[in-house]
């Protein structure tokens, strides 16, 4: 369905761009912010991302799912972004921008099990939250995964093992309680 829209945005439907924006631009930016740390920038990173399929020569194929392919591009420019600002980054973060933070997730995140897993997944390493978000909150396959990362198959595969088994450990401290099945 994502491809459909995109090719039809490709072709001059630029009402095609206000759907992609609509499906993406919630989850793109909090994926985003996972690694600014600021969900103001953040925002903006997630807007020059659709800027960049509106004003730059496109290269999706359809290889892979519009999502894949729209979650590289956020994150190359979350990645070249800290790269210009590795200073400003650490020092500019202020109980305002933690506010708004929390209000966009509690927006997007409905249930209070993915708000309380989302809490636990802030306190992990960046990878670990990063493959933990694209697999259960943007419902990403493994193979989108590791072109979204860069990484491959296996490397995902230990990544999200690693990731899961930190996530547990930090519910339990939060008093989260497994039911083994």
């Amino acid at each position: 369905m994502d491809k459909q829209i995109f090719f039809e945005f490709n072709n001059g439907d630029k009402e095609a761009l206000g759907k992609l924006v609509e499906l993406y631009s919630d989850g793109l930016m909090l994926y985003i912010n996972n690694f600014v740390k600021d969900i103001n920038i953040a925002e903006d990173l997630m807007e020059d991302t659709f800027a960049k399929l509106l004003f730059k020569k496109c290269n999706f194929k359809g290889d892979s799912s519009f999502k894949t392919y729209l979650y590289k591009m956020g994150r190359n420019c979350a990645l070249d972004y800290i790269k210009k600002n590795k200073k400003r980054i650490t020092e500019n973060i202020d109980d305002k921008d933690i506010a708004d933070t929390i209000q966009i997730e509690n927006i997007v995140i409905k249930s209070d099990y993915q708000k309380q897993v989302h809490t636990c997944l802030k306190k992990l390493n960046n990878e670990y939250t990063e493959v933990l978000h694209l697999i259960y909150f943007e419902d990403l396959k493994y193979e989108e995964i590791q072109k979204v990362m860069k990484k491959t198959n296996k490397q995902i595969k230990n990544l999200a093992y690693r990731a899961r088994q930190a996530l547990k450990v930090e519910l339990e401290r939060e008093g989260f309680v497994y039911e083994e099945i």
